[in-house]
């Protein structure tokens, strides 16, 4: 029985809010924003494109850094609190976490040097 294929293009859209404090002379200044992130690309039978995959993982790989940075500032303000082993944790999580993204933009190197 052959199998059959379909094709179909769709788009992925990702909201993401963040918000941030700093405190400046003592004073707290909260702020939020929101980053809106889409792609689309198609599935089906092929191969994704040299270009689609160097868009996407060229994406990610800073997404990952931005959260990598929200994390780091989250411990810190953890490690304010007094939460020491949650801090550590935390500090610990985000070295992995950007150590997988610097494989990440290794990956997105060998493809453009392909």
């Amino acid at each position: 029985m052959e199998q059959h294929k379909e094709q179909f293009e769709h788009e992925h859209t990702h909201v993401h809010h963040h918000t941030h404090e700093h405190t400046h002379d003592g004073i707290v200044h909260t702020h939020t924003h929101e980053h809106v992130h889409s792609h689309s690309h198609i599935h089906g039978e092929g191969q994704e494109s040299k270009e689609e995959v160097t868009v996407l993982l060229d994406y990610m790989t800073d997404h990952n850094r931005h959260h990598a940075e929200e994390l780091a500032d989250m411990g810190e303000k953890l490690r304010s609190m007094g939460k020491e082993e949650a801090a550590d944790w935390i500090a610990e999580g985000v070295k992995v976490f950007m150590r997988a993204n610097e494989l990440f933009a290794k990956a997105l190197e060998a493809v453009q040097n392909v």
